[in-house]
């Protein structure tokens, strides 16, 4: 008895030993991780915050005071800052549906059974790594004045004239570019989960019956739930961060061009903040902008944990 007792305390030392060397061999590979989180994400965050308090300048430091909350009732008294924000709202609320709805259709069409499956989904997803300053400019020339895509659009009855340049179409011009790139990164993430669907639950339906749009609906919408769910957080996140596009549509002239059409909260603070140098009344609007992130996320989430 005395033996198996030592036996078995021998084991338990060897098996705490060993979850300690796995604890610091995991710490080892997650510290990188953790620093480069702590250095470029929650200290500019909590920076950011600070400098929101106070008329910060990093031009002429000596400046520099505290003004507590006048940044914030500035903001909110600015009708650029509501422009910015009705046109980035606007966006997310068109940009998120339509990306959502497309790479959804793509995904289940190429997840079926067809030839050069491969080809199609790398032709889908590749407008994703190009550049989007490139994609850009290549939108650009179709839909200049008399361009392929702004005579198409003429047939519709709309008007034949520079997207890019019009104050009327600009907008219009920036969601379809984003749309377009953004497209096929969520239709890799709604492949992902259509994979996890059992192929026995659609075999099961056409035994019973069921229609392909009934198993659509029946049983593959409601099992990829989670999946959706991703998706239109991280597109709503990805679609109020837009700044890319923007500047390349902008050259030369001053971000949101032409005449505010296409401003955002992201090119409102970043002009306020590095082209009139004001980093305080920036970072005001970049609280703003997190604060309204994460409210809208935390509703998505709640809502679909509330309908799983």
């Amino acid at each position: 008895m005395r033996m198996m007792a030592e036996n078995t305390g021998k084991k338990r030392q060897k098996y705490s030993k060993l979850r300690k060397q796995e604890a610091i061999a995991g710490w080892f590979f997650v510290l990188p991780a953790v620093a480069f989180w702590l250095i470029w994400f929650l200290y500019p965050a909590v920076k950011a915050i600070s400098i929101s308090f106070y008329h910060y300048n990093y031009a002429t430091p000596e400046t520099n005071a505290f003004i507590g909350l006048d940044n914030y009732i500035r903001l909110f008294h600015d009708p650029k800052f509501f422009a910015a924000m009705g046109h980035s709202f606007l966006m997310v609320l068109i940009i998120v549906p339509l990306q959502t709805l497309i790479s959804f259709t793509i995904a289940v069409l190429l997840n079926g059974k067809i030839r050069c499956k491969g080809f199609f989904r790398s032709s889908c997803y590749i407008p994703y790594v190009i550049s989007a300053v490139a994609v850009t400019i290549f939108f650009m020339y179709f839909f200049v004045k008399n361009g392929p895509a702004t005579k198409f659009f003429s047939l519709l009855g709309l008007e034949n004239v520079s997207w890019f340049a019009s104050t009327k179409y600009a907008l219009a011009f920036l969601i379809i570019v984003y749309v377009w790139q953004q497209v096929g990164f969520y239709m890799v993430i709604f492949i992902g989960g259509l994979q996890e669907v059992p192929a026995e639950l659609y075999e099961a339906a056409k035994v019973d019956g069921a229609d392909a749009w009934q198993r659509l609906t029946k049983i593959t919408v409601p099992l990829i739930k989670n999946t959706t769910n991703l998706v239109l957080i991280f597109g709503m996140i990805s679609a109020f961060q837009i700044f890319d596009q923007i500047a390349a549509l902008s050259k030369q002239a001053p971000l949101g061009s032409p005449s505010g059409a296409t401003s955002t909260m992201v090119t409102f603070l970043y002009q306020q903040s590095f082209s009139y140098m004001d980093m305080g009344y920036g970072s005001a609007a970049a609280v703003i902008l997190f604060l309204i992130i994460f409210a809208l996320s935390a509703v998505r989430e709640f809502a679909g944990r509330r309908t799983v």
